[in-house]
């Protein structure tokens, strides 16, 4: 079974004082229930990964760059493929370096699967 739980598209945010910004969007799969987000007070968010997640962050240094960088980890997955999405796909959109389709948004899809996709269907947990 494939699934799409990781998409990159443009997308909006709002800020504690209300405003709304927009920018780059990462979706992560989370029908499981096994991402939690917090947000403080002071203005502090925390995405809890519960220990049954098979989710896992790791914060390390780019060896090249000596940059600072967060690695999500899924354990088990493997890369099936990845695709650009266009609204109005044409010729030109497939060629290497092209933009996309005129008036569509860019879009990326990461597809992957895991040792449980082949048997286990997604568990569906109430919305809070």
């Amino acid at each position: 079974m494939l699934r799409e739980p990781i998409n990159i598209v443009p997308g909006a945010y709002t800020k504690p004082d209300g405003r709304e910004v927009t920018g780059l969007c990462v979706v992560i799969d989370n029908q499981d229930g096994l991402l939690e987000v917090t947000t403080s007070d002071n203005y502090t968010t925390t995405i809890k990964i519960k220990n049954s997640a098979k989710w896992y962050a790791q914060e390390y240094t780019d060896p090249t760059t000596g940059k600072r960088m967060v690695r999500l980890f899924r354990e088990g997955a493997k890369l099936n493929g990845m695709a650009q999405e266009f609204i109005n796909p044409t010729e030109v959109a497939y060629t290497q370096g092209a933009g996309t389709a005129s008036g569509a948004e860019p879009a990326l899809k990461i597809y992957y699967t895991t040792p449980e996709d082949s048997y286990t269907p997604p568990k569906k947990t109430k919305a809070s």
